[in-house]
């Protein structure tokens, strides 16, 4: 009998350190350039490198793809179990206690942006493999450990690499969701509203790095300098942060929210909103204001619009406002709606389209990821639930999400961890971190999945 929480405690410190070294890497999308030999930019190739360096040093099979993403391999079976984490991140954003790409640990917990989503839970993977080969163990099928690189933005990575290798794992997990297990994931689209604004009084409106994270921040200048003392009184009354400057270009407005994951818009506050309900008050209106009151201020859900489904299994419609640019007297608005199992996607988005271009905007969906379901009763998933069962002494069923992992890009596949139940999770956010013991304990648990999986 494997104790394979013993095997992970004896490489407690290498798997620290490699978790460490990983996470110092600034790994956010900064281009991309299909001519480049690094097409996500130097940092996310840096990270990539990082990785097949690692393993090649441990003796396994590596492969790049170009830059696009790469494979850590071990065994020469036909068959494989899969595994597939990313190593890109969501910009750090700001009001980081610590920085966010030092990874220091503090109070057991290694701090940096891509701690739980998705290096750490990448390395824990790697690990699990390097383990069964350690140990020399048994197998009959191999198993592949796939990085893929812009699992944030555009997922352009891992198409190129399954174009390269279209090979399918009989089984796969992800390890960039939640324990015990994820079988049910919403679809994903990505849509894009465009139109002028023509409004002397607002120079510029700015608020979101990307599509899938709430604006925690939004900045916005208008030409009315008298407006500064009753925008300080709304931010005093609402027990906001934020400030107003007299700049050459007019009056600055910031204003702070709260970050939250796209999949769950509710939890944030859209610094964005914030900002426009101060234009409510002021009686300041125009197409740009008009359309996210109509249409986005405070609903989540899609109630506005007319799309908000709800499916007993897997949860309701979801749909997050992330970005937000204004200047020019043109403005752009990034949304990002999930729906659940029960919605046609065709009809779904028919109707966000025609809601916006019945006002006159021009309105773009930029990419659609289409939901997973892989039955609960299947032998993957038991199996799954049964080592992750006897890890954590409990009797946990299988989840469903509005987050969106990699699992819908393989085949025969689910998310299986890393947040564990009533742990708290800042992905997305500041401060986002992982413990250590949280690390070492899924690092066990997808070792001994692997060798039920594989043997």
């Amino acid at each position: 009998m494997i104790d394979f929480k013993k095997e992970v405690e004896k490489r407690k410190d290498d798997i620290i350190r490699d978790t460490q070294n990983l996470l110092r890497i600034n790994s956010e999308l900064t281009e991309f350039n299909s001519d480049s030999k690094m097409p996500f930019g130097k940092g996310i190739n840096d990270a990539l490198n990082y990785m097949l360096e690692m393993g090649k040093k441990d003796g396994f099979s590596v492969l790049n793809a170009d830059g696009y993403a790469g494979h850590i391999e071990y065994g020469s079976q036909f068959e494989y179990v899969g595994m597939m984490g990313h190593l890109d991140v969501v910009p750090a954003g700001s009001g980081w206690d610590y920085p966010p790409y030092e990874a220091v640990i503090v109070d057991g917990k290694i701090i940096a942006r891509g701690a739980m989503d998705d290096k750490g839970p990448t390395i824990a993977a790697y690990y699990a493999m390097k383990i069964l080969k350690e140990l020399n163990l048994p197998l009959s099928k191999r198993i592949k450990l796939i990085l893929g690189t812009d699992e944030e933005t555009g997922w352009r990575g891992v198409r190129y690499y399954f174009n390269l290798f279209p090979e399918q794992p009989v089984y796969g997990f992800i390890p960039d969701s939640a324990f015990p297990l994820t079988y049910a994931e919403k679809g994903i689209m990505r849509l894009t509203i465009k139109n002028e604004c023509k409004d002397k009084n607002l120079v510029s409106f700015k608020a979101g790095l990307v599509d899938n994270m709430v604006p925690d921040n939004c900045v916005a200048i208008i030409k009315d300098l008298t407006k500064k003392e009753a925008f300080l009184k709304y931010l005093e009354d609402n027990n906001l942060k934020g400030e107003a400057i007299i700049t050459e270009f007019g009056l600055r407005l910031s204003v702070d929210g709260k970050s939250a994951h796209g999949s769950t818009p509710e939890e944030g506050i859209n610094a964005a909103f914030l900002m426009v309900k101060f234009f409510n008050e002021i009686k300041m209106t125009n197409s740009f204001i008009d359309l996210i009151n109509m249409y986005l201020l405070d609903d989540p859900f899609g109630q506005k619009i007319g799309v908000d489904y709800n499916d007993p299994e897997t949860g309701k419609v979801t749909i997050n406002a992330g970005v937000f640019d204004l200047e020019k007297g043109k403005f752009r608005i990034t949304l990002n709606p999930r729906y659940p199992n029960n919605v046609d996607p065709n009809i779904f988005s028919n109707q966000l389209v025609s809601a916006f271009s019945a006002q006159g905007h021009h309105v773009t969906i930029n990419s659609h990821q289409k939901r997973l379901y892989v039955d609960p009763n299947s032998k993957l998933v038991k199996t799954l639930l049964s080592v992750y069962n006897k890890h954590t002494n409990s009797e946990a069923e299988p989840l469903t999400t509005g987050g969106g992992t990699y699992a819908r890009a393989m085949e025969n596949s689910v998310a299986f961890g890393p947040h564990f139940p009533g742990t708290e999770s800042l992905i997305h956010q500041k401060n986002e971190y992982i413990t250590i013991d949280d690390l070492l304990k899924a690092t066990a648990i997808y070792a001994e999945s692997l060798y039920e999986l594989a043997k």
